[in-house]
């Protein structure tokens, strides 16, 4: 298929998101002196802004592209929460999967940015496990949604969504539909996901995994072939930054080298990799094409300051001029 008959096909497509859903919260400002009473820069605040990160970050890709999102994940009973739905239901994802829990805070993490860099990044959360009635909610929602998603995406930001039997039943439950699971892991929880169909993790991530201390480029195989291994999946999409994508589908492991890609700030490229090889898998792409739209919207959402989307004109636009 070609990547622009691709990007229409993806039109349309439903994808399940589970995951950590993130509130981030952006403290803009500039610098002009530093404080007296420490070595630390004193930032004149300015302006403001709430975004959806984490598993909404994915969602928000998914929707920006043309397609269709569920997310399925946990809230606070706080204001972080209610910022975070109003944002998910301003850009048009589907919340019916998101439960809300009393007494545990809403993930937050406020990014302090003065002259384009991030000075200071605070993170409130809580990272227990989800407790057995939380994932019962969630388990009977994506039940319910089973029939009009056609792939799922797991967002693992280590937040204490994704437990063992969560994140295995969700798997099994899509796998026994005979449908594609995406997963962007962190590297300690990757042998949860046993059975997912991709993995994408990032080049440091697929190192650690593998337990290979080396960062050379020859071993990008290695760590993949052991990951894919591990998960007893399909593929392994490994992202490098400026260096593009390395995929390991089937026998043959293929760079895709980024194409004129000026890096200007990657926060939230792993999710726009994740939602854009879903959603493509969705819409009937194989794992090559899949993979290579991703770096093309990779190579977009990099050039873009903090979370950002691409939607499909940019990325028609990019395919022309590449």
């Amino acid at each position: 298929m070609k990547l622009e008959e691709l990007i229409d096909a993806m039109g349309g497509c439903r994808v399940a998101v589970l995951g950590d859903l993130i509130c981030d919260r952006f403290i803009y400002g500039e610098v002009g002196r530093i404080s007296p009473e420490a070595p630390v820069p004193v930032m004149r605040a300015e302006r403001e802004e709430f975004r959806a990160g984490g598993a909404a970050n994915v969602a928000h890709n998914i929707v920006a592209l043309g397609g269709t999102a569920e997310a399925f994940g946990i809230i606070g009973d706080d204001a972080n929460a209610r910022v975070l739905l109003e944002r998910m239901h301003a850009f048009g994802s589907g919340t019916q999967g998101i439960i809300t829990i009393s007494g545990r805070p809403t993930t937050i993490k406020t990014r302090l940015v003065a002259q384009s860099q991030q000075l200071l990044r605070v993170d409130e959360e809580t990272t227990e496990d989800i407790d057995t009635r939380a994932e019962d909610s969630i388990l009977g929602a994506m039940k319910t949604a089973l029939g009009e998603c056609q792939v799922l995406v797991i967002s693992d930001y280590d937040k204490g969504v994704l437990t063992p039997r969560l994140a295995q039943e969700a798997i099994a439950l899509y796998r026994g539909a005979g449908k594609q699971i995406v997963c962007d892991p962190k590297p300690a929880n990757i042998p949860l996901f046993k059975g997912a169909s991709l993995l994408a993790p990032n080049r440091n991530e697929a190192f650690l995994a593998a337990g290979i201390a080396r960062l050379e480029a020859d071993s990008l195989e290695v760590a993949a072939r052991r990951i894919r291994k591990t998960v007893e999946g399909e593929a392994v999409a490994i992202t490098a930054g400026a260096d593009g994508i390395y995929l390991l589908a089937g026998e043959d492991f293929t760079h895709i080298p980024a194409e004129g890609v000026e890096v200007y700030d990657v926060v939230g490229a792993g999710d726009t990799v994740c939602a854009t090889i879903a959603l493509a898998l969705a819409a009937g792409a194989d794992y090559v094409e899949a993979t290579t739209l991703a770096n093309y919207t990779a190579g977009i959402v990099v050039g873009k300051l903090g979370l950002a989307t691409v939607t499909p004109e940019e990325l028609k636009a990019r395919l022309e001029g590449r």
